[in-house]
This record gives structure tokens, sequence and C-alpha cells, in this order.
């Protein structure tokens, strides 16, 4: 799993989000950023090794692998492999925020493929409707058809 001590990162991430909104500061989905910096080599549940970037999700949610819930991922920085579009397959909406690209990585907590699936591009900061988050690799850049869908 990715972290061991979240819960207090958690409670920052929510307090920002919800002071911020009040103060009519743009949503974080909204806000400049996306993902930088080098999150480490993971391998996945398929044997696969990634290099990794580092994006920050400002409210957690679930890990999706083939349309159930696979793991869970707290809010803060965390590893992801890269993002694909999945037309058709939308993510929860967070307040105005709207997408279908989803990202891979591996969950705080898993409850089956040791964590890993995809986690839905509306819960990171710096991403725009329909588009994908800056920073992150597209997974058509890895040369792998293992990938599930959400």
């Amino acid at each position: 799993m990715q972290r061991s001590n979240r819960h207090l990162a958690t409670a920052l991430a929510a307090c920002t989000v919800a002071a911020g909104m009040a103060l009519g500061f743009p949503s974080p989905a909204s806000a400049a950023g996306g993902c930088s910096g080098y999150g480490g080599a993971h391998t996945d549940v398929f044997g696969n090794t990634y290099g990794t970037t580092n994006c920050y999700a400002y409210t957690p949610g679930y890990i999706r692998y083939n349309g159930t819930n696979s793991g869970y991922l707290y809010a803060g920085t965390s590893w992801f492999v890269c993002q694909e579009k999945f037309p058709g397959i939308e993510n929860p909406p967070v307040g105005s925020a709207r997408n279908n690209y989803w990202l891979y990585t591996q969950g705080d907590v898993g409850y089956s493929h040791s964590g890993w699936g995809w986690f839905p591009a509306t819960k990171i900061s710096g991403g725009v409707n329909y588009g994908p988050v800056p920073g992150l690799h597209s997974c058509d850049d890895y040369p792998i058809w293992a990938f599930p869908y959400p």
C-alpha cells in the first residue's frame, strides 16, 4: 500500500477544501497544479514495474478495477502510473468537476487485486473537465495491454 499515516493529511485536505469553497476560491480540481516529481518504481498485481509521478488527491476515494472497488486512496500526495480516457465511464462528480479520465495506481487500503486499479481524475488537483491531468503520462505510453477498465 502507498502510505502508512494519512489520517491527518486527509483531515487537513478536507478543511482546506471547505475553507476555500466558503471563501469563494476555485475548487482544487480547477486550480493550477497537476502532477510532478518522481513517485518511485512500483510493481502492479500483474508483475509490471512502472516509474510513477506524484499527484495531489484533494479528496479521498475508491480505486476501481473491472467495475468493483478494489481499494481506497486517502487524500494527499500519492503516486500514479498513468491516465487513460474511458469514454462512457464517468468519474464520480465532485462539485462541478466532471471527467472520464482515470488514473492507474494502488490504494492505501486494498480490497482486491492488492488495491490496484483506477482513481477518478475529478479528485486530483489541477485537472479540467473532460481533459487529462497535466503532468501525468498517458497509459498509451506503456506497451501494456493488461490494464483493466475502471
